[in-house]
């Protein structure tokens, strides 16, 4: 259970608001590094001992890196804390670094991160179309996309030209006014820059014909009906309309809280330049004389995350308040989530949230200080568009002292609870204890100070689980008194429930009715029976559902007892129940009226009655839960409505009426004395409401009208008709319409207007539902030449989104809105599925989806096509097999033509009868015919073959030293000669000097005439002989007896200094 508790608080550190964290788009398809940004970095030491100076590892990162429970190791984290996160090895995700601090831990800022994508195909592009002169025109473009891909527009081949009658919207191309001159061919090229992705899209042919006289319309183009921006950008809003002749189009802004005004602009696009408060609202266009063509926008703006007022480091005594700030701006409003050394902070007891009496500070508050509250506390606070965080530390000072130990706690009644606990001390000046809700936020409560170790509490709520620590005060010998920290807490709820028992014909009815309805909220209920109290006694337990308030037993040949407990949750607090009272079954009653509830109200009043309704008040010495107020005309029925205090406002009655009300409490059978009232007249109250109608805007949205005076009216709305009045969803106006939004189109809608001055209710409204949802089971499909025709029952508007790829997000599925029963869909791949959701147009729900299998029809060919790819695909591998073979055999042919034979080297005996290997000189004489010359001092022999004939000469290679191919298994002895003592060396020249080929082949040759093997020895293969001064002597000649010397244009020869050695045969 631990383990999963942890696991919780893990995934809280991060998944606490992922909705609200911004997404980061990977710069790579394939590969992303995140960097661990922490708000005030500078602040942040990570406390490591310094390593050894001889020590050259790198230093190890700072930060720790995880994606929800998942930790990453050190290894994966660079030194500046950065993390490499590819997409195969971690996939999209929220990303958090965790940074330690002396005080504790700071979290970094989340990343959100996705891979960046583009799809193969368009959702949508450019058709054939006839355009038509003087109206707009629709050009669909989009694709699938993250980020969202810059979608460029080319007309006859050419980059589309600045006009202002062309707009390029975020799916589509707009053309308002269309001209001759707009005929053309038109695509759209969408590119993805961090996908490194750029899809052109298919022609499609604008033709331009004269306009016929039709009805206006709606142009489909993709809709926003809540639109947020950044604060100062500009916003389009378009609201293209057909038909001819030409009609005017009006623009109407209500701002929040403000009335409806007429826009000047009536152009088809409306912009908004730099949005700002004044621009704020409710956009809404029509055509003039047609209300049923009515497009809104609610237009908002956001502003990112900033901390007005930051938390502050602090220093606290033990036993007091600390407060720690945290106020955020931002538009939305920002919401607030803490964090202690990097895990979720959980508010409740003594640390909860405040707010200022002027609501300018949201502050955490920590009661009764103890040393484990200590350490780093962190706000973030995000709302959608950003995320800015802050932390302070809290340093718990002061002398401390043993807290008291061993507490425990047992249910001593329905709202009490006993504790028991060791003495912290031998002198303890007092105890106390505090405790709060476990399960939700609360104010932490102290109880009396007392020198016992032991109390009994009482708690506000029963049936409640508590938390209990106690604190103990001991002296010091400074004569001063120290508060100890708090002592491990221990959760208790108080348990018993109070009983009656009545005997009846059948048996004991054991209720605990009164309870039941003054403790609202429990689910479960267990009745208890023994025949013995004491521990080892045997108990039977009887599970009884939550809305149960009395059961019967069976009447006992002997005495029994009865305890009834009761939880507001399923799963129970197990509980020491030895201090719960037991009832015994001779305590049973015969009257009713031992345990019947007995709260009647009285005094009823009614006032401001009007023509439709009136208000009544009431009296009642209890307190209970709820009312219900029954109103009954005469010859009708009873009408009830709930009401939650000793008032309610009656509504919707018919005028000059005389109606009787009687009030009783929910949970009593007995009820008022009737009140009987007469409505005012028809003719007397003012007619205010006449003409009350509404009229239809779009799937969530109606406009109510009614006539009379101007005036403040309160408009009330719900779709429940017998929840109370002033529970209902209230807007206020000042004129004599109001647009209520977000209401649901699948149910009735019901409505009432109050006035002011004087006071009266218009009748209610009733606004029928405007469709029924549709599910995936009520759609049906047929296949069409040119695709699919998916077709219902019901008509109607409906919006039908569609896509031949489940795994898009929703908002890129294409979009068709219709108002038939049927709808086609076309330009679909028919080797691929097509999901359909048809829904109510403004309606959120998610719907199920229609999965429509492709065409078999089309099987056929799809089939050949593949049989024909597989054929030329089998082609292609046997030529390249082909081809491959020939490369190898030429080659091989090449390689054994340029290999030098392996011959058997003799053994030459020299005048002292020492035997030299590898040496073919024969006391050749430096001849200066040029027939063979002599090259540094050194002898040239040519070589012969098992033939006889002479070996042709081989090209002098650079890298010959570095052949480990050549079979040379001896070595060549050099012999210099000198006036010095003869010096032997042994040098191996299947190897170069100073390079091991053992550690692999790192000659990098491209950087010129510097050889790097291993990162060893540089092998200088054209340094000038002036570079080599008198040393160049020393320096190993090439296989074919040439120096470097001979090879600069300044060369000299002096023998005197010239020391010839001996050479490898080739």
């Amino acid at each position: 259970m631990a383990l999963i508790l942890l696991q919780v608080l893990v995934l809280g550190v991060i998944a606490a608001a992922v909705d609200d964290v911004p997404v980061t788009w990977s710069p790579s398809p394939r590969s992303a590094v995140l960097a661990c940004e922490v708000a005030e970095w500078p602040r942040v030491q990570a406390r490591r001992p310094p390593p050894p100076l001889d020590d050259e590892r790198p230093p190890w990162p700072v930060a720790a890196w995880r994606k929800g429970d998942r930790e990453f190791s050190y290894k994966r984290v660079s030194e500046n804390n950065n993390l490499e996160v590819r997409k195969n090895g971690g996939g999209d995700g929220i990303y958090q670094c965790k940074v330690r601090h002396h005080e504790g831990a700071v979290l970094g800022y989340p990343v959100n991160l996705k891979f960046s994508y583009m799809d193969k195909q368009f959702t949508s592009q450019p058709d054939d179309v006839t355009a038509k002169l003087g109206q707009p025109l629709v050009i669909p473009c989009s694709i699938g996309s993250g980020p969202p891909a810059v979608i460029t527009w080319k007309k006859n081949g050419e980059t589309l030209p600045d006009n202002p009658r062309y707009h390029q919207l975020a799916h589509e191309l707009l053309i308002t006014d269309v001209t001759r001159e707009d005929a053309g061919v038109y695509k759209c090229i969408a590119t993805n820059t961090n996908a490194d992705k750029t899809k052109y899209s298919r022609p499609g042919r604008v033709e331009v014909q004269e306009s016929a006289e039709e009805e206006p319309a709606l142009l489909p183009v993709h809709h926003e009906s809540q639109v947020a921006r950044p604060r100062w950008s500009n916003l389009k809003l378009a609201c293209p309309v057909t038909g001819w002749p030409r009609t005017k189009l009006i623009w109407e802004l209500t701002p929040p809280g403000g009335r409806t005004g007429e826009l000047e602009s009536g152009e088809e696009v409306l912009q908004l330049l730099r949005l700002d408060d004044d621009q704020v609202g409710l956009y809404s266009c029509s055509v003039e004389g047609r209300s049923d063509i009515v497009k809104t926008f609610n237009v908002s703006y956001t502003e990112p995350v900033t901390i007005a007022l930051p938390p502050v480091s602090k220093e606290a005594m033990r036993a007091s308040t600390v407060r720690f700030n945290c106020t955020a701006r931002g538009t939305p409003e920002p919401k607030i989530t803490w964090y202690k050394d990097a895990e979720l902070l959980q508010v409740a007891g003594r640390i909860n949230l405040r707010t200022s009496a002027d609501r300018t500070r949201i502050e955490l508050v920590i009661s009764g200080v103890t040393s484990d509250d200590a350490g780093v506390y962190q706000c973030f606070a995000w709302n959608g568009v950003s995320v800015a965080s802050q932390w302070g530390e809290l340093n718990v000072t002061g002398p401390g002292a043993a807290a008291p130990q061993s507490v425990r706690c047992a249910p001593a009644g329905a709202a009490a609870v006993a504790l028991r606990w060791r003495p912290a001390a031998a002198q303890v000046i007092a105890y106390t204890v505090d405790f709060a809700p476990r399960d939700k936020p609360g104010t932490v409560r102290t109880a009396q100070p007392h020198t016992d170790t032991q109390e009994t509490v009482r708690v506000p709520e029963p049936l409640t689980p508590y938390q209990f620590q106690v604190r103990a005060y001991i002296p010091l010998p400074t004569k001063k008194n120290v508060a100890s920290d708090m002592s491990e807490g221990v959760v208790c709820m108080g348990q018993g429930v109070p009983i009656k028992l009545l005997k009846q014909d059948d048996g004991i009815l054991v209720s605990w009715r009164q309870f039941a309805f003054s403790t609202p909220g429990v689910l479960q209920w267990i009745l208890q029976l023994a025949n013995d109290t004491s521990p080892s006694g045997h108990v039977t337990n009887v599970t009884l559902d939550g809305e149960v308030y009395n059961y019967t037993i069976q009447e006992p040949s002997t005495r029994q007892y009865v305890r009834v407990l009761g939880s507001r949750t399923l799963e129970w607090l197990p509980q020491n129940l030895s201090l719960v009272e037991w009832t015994s079954t001779d305590t049973a009653g015969q009257e009713l009226d031992d345990w019947e509830a007995t709260a009647i109200p009285y005094e009823l009043e009614a006032r401001d009655v009007s023509e439709h309704g009136f208000t009544l008040q009431w009296r009642c010495d209890a307190a209970p839960a709820a009312f219900l107020v029954c109103v009954r005309r005469s010859g009708g029925d009873d009408e009830c409505q709930e009401s939650h205090k000793p008032s309610a406002t009656v509504e919707g009655l018919q005028p000059d009426s005389e109606y009787e009300v009687r009030v009783r409490v929910r949970a009593a059978a007995a009820a008022s004395a009737p009140y009987r009232l007469r409505t005012a007249p028809a003719g007397e109250g003012p007619s205010r409401f006449e003409e009350l109608r509404y009229e239809i805007v779009n799937a969530s949205a109606v406009r109510v009208r009614w006539g009379g005076p101007r005036g403040n009216y309160t408009v009330r709305h719900s779709a429940r008709l017998r929840l109370p009045v002033e529970l209902w969803a209230a807007l206020h106006t000042a004129g004599n319409s109001a647009l209520i939004n977000g209401i649901d189109p699948t149910e009735p809608t019901y409505v009432i207007v109050t006035g002011y001055s004087p006071y009266a209710h218009s009748p209610v409204l009733t606004i029928p539902a405007q469709g029924v949802e549709l599910d995936s089971k009520d759609l049906q499909y047929e296949y069409t030449s040119a695709g699919v025709r998916v077709f219902w029952n019901s008509a109607g508007p409906r919006e039908v989104r569609f896509a031949q790829n489940i795994t898009q997000p929703l908002e890129t599925w294409r979009a068709i809105n219709v108002t038939d029963s049927s709808v086609e869909l076309t330009d679909l791949d028919t080797k691929s599925a097509v999901y359909v959701m048809v829904s109510l147009p403004g309606v959120n729900k998610r719907k199920q989806v229609l999965n429509i299998p492709p065409n078999p029809n089309n099987n056929f060919g799809f089939h050949l096509a593949s049989m024909y790819s597989g054929i030329g695909l089998g082609v292609c591998f046997c030529v390249m097999c082909v081809l491959a073979a020939i490369f190898v055999c030429v080659w091989r042919k090449r390689k054994l033509r340029n290999r030098t034979p392996v011959r058997a080297r003799r053994p030459t005996t020299s005048p002292g009868n020492a035997e030299e290997e590898g040496s073919e000189m024969r006391g050749v004489a430096p001849r200066a015919n040029g027939t063979e010359p002599l090259l540094n001092g050194h002898v040239h022999a040519h070589s012969k073959t098992p033939n006889g004939k002479m070996r042709k000469g081989r090209r002098a290679d650079a890298f010959d030293a570095f052949d480990v191919s050549r079979y040379e298994p001896d070595t060549t002895a050099e012999t210099t000669l000198g006036d010095a003592a003869p010096a032997l060396r042994l040098l191996d020249t299947s190897r170069g000097p100073h390079l091991d080929v053992s550690r692999g082949p790192h000659i990098d040759v491209s950087r010129g005439p510097h050889l790097d093997a291993s990162r060893g020895a540089e092998l200088h293969v054209s340094r000038s002989s002036r570079e080599l001064g008198d040393d160049s002597f020393n320096k190993l000649p090439d296989d074919n007896m040439n120096s470097e010397l001979t090879r600069g244009a300044e060369f000299q020869l002096d023998n005197s200094k010239i020391r010839p050695t001996l050479q490898p045969n080739g």
